[in-house]
């Protein structure tokens, strides 16, 4: 129990663009702020869909130079992100970014906006006691985010970019309010054909996610906070509880559906608003014990090629639903009860 129980939560998300047809209007978004020169953050397989050259396409109209990154890494690495930044660094200045694809492209463009914008290296930045934790000193550019692998993530809605260490063999975070994006633009016409598996796998990172932050530690039981050590991840509250139940609620009636027939539209669009709203929720609440779990064993996947999945590299999409099973049905029993 607290000595002195705190009695203030924050919360804190994107603007929000959904429905199909939403990412063509990506241009006239972006003109809005004025922005002349774009990065567009994507990996190949997302490139080739061709979904990015359409969003490049409708900024011309605009005025807007669109270059096109297509190298982000599946599961980003420390020496990935160090790639990307490098790449943005020698290649800028940039007016804004634009991540077209899943966590893992939102996440890369986080990193590549926080480092063109900031001093230091990678490490600078990343969460103790991996990193030094450090917070950046100077404003980002504007960020939207576009998820088009119905993002398990919710990377569009949260403040973290997440990471694999590769000497640590451990995965590791950047956390801060800036590096939220400006404007999530969630189009689940861009959605439609990604295989099953995948679809799979991204819906239990929502339902994890979801869960994680219904049964997470309440911001009532914390001690109480001066204002300049508040964080995003503030503990469950009325406000995150509110978007975690209704992405279970929306759940429940898609995720199958999804998963069976790619191009239910309708499923598509209630798995996609439900991604969303579990980013809303444990982007302010957090999680817990299954990320906890995940982080350590993530980092030490070394030949799992799941179905559906690129195989250049390993990766570990199942790695939420081990930690839940380990450690969920008793969060749910502590908050909820027998």
């Amino acid at each position: 129990m607290a000595h002195n129980p705190e009695s203030v939560f924050t919360y804190g998300a994107p603007r929000l663009k959904f429905g199909s047809g939403a990412a063509d209007e990506i241009g006239y978004d972006l003109s809005l702020t004025g922005a002349k020169r774009v990065l567009i953050v994507t990996d190949a397989g997302v490139a080739a869909s061709g979904s990015p050259q359409r969003v490049a396409e409708r900024m011309k109209e605009f005025g807007i130079e669109a270059v096109i990154y297509h190298q982000v890494h599946i599961e980003p690495t420390d020496a990935s992100l160090e790639e990307a930044v490098a790449y943005g660094r020698d290649l800028g200045p940039w007016d804004a970014f634009v991540a077209v694809g899943g966590g893992s492209s939102i996440d890369t463009a986080k990193a590549i906006n926080l480092l063109t914008t900031n001093p230091g290296t990678l490490l600078d930045y990343v969460n103790v006691p991996v990193g030094q934790g450090k917070a950046p000193t100077q404003p980002l550019m504007p960020l939207v985010a576009v998820p088009t692998t119905t993002t398990g993530t919710g990377s569009e809605s949260t403040t973290v970019c997440v990471l694999d260490v590769l000497d640590l063999k451990v995965k590791a975070g950047i956390s801060h309010a800036l590096l939220r994006p400006t404007l999530a633009v969630v189009d689940p016409s861009l959605m439609v054909s990604q295989p099953a598996g995948v679809t799979a796998c991204a819906g239990m990172d929502i339902l994890c996610h979801a869960l994680e932050s219904y049964t997470a530690r309440p911001y009532t039981t914390y001690e109480r906070k001066a204002a300049d050590q508040r964080v995003p991840y503030c503990g469950s509250n009325p406000i995150a509880d509110m978007w975690a139940e209704k992405a279970l609620s929306l759940m429940a009636t898609s995720f199958r559906r999804a998963v069976r027939d790619g191009g239910d539209v309708q499923a598509r669009e209630s798995m996609a608003l439900a991604a969303t709203f579990a980013g809303m929720g444990f982007g302010n609440a957090g999680v817990h014990i299954p990320h906890a779990n995940a982080y350590p064993i993530a980092g030490r996947v070394k030949d799992f090629r799941p179905k559906d999945y690129p195989n250049d590299e390993p990766m570990n999409p199942a790695r939420h639903v081990r930690g839940f099973d380990r450690a969920g049905s008793l969060s749910l029993h502590v908050r909820c009860g027998p």
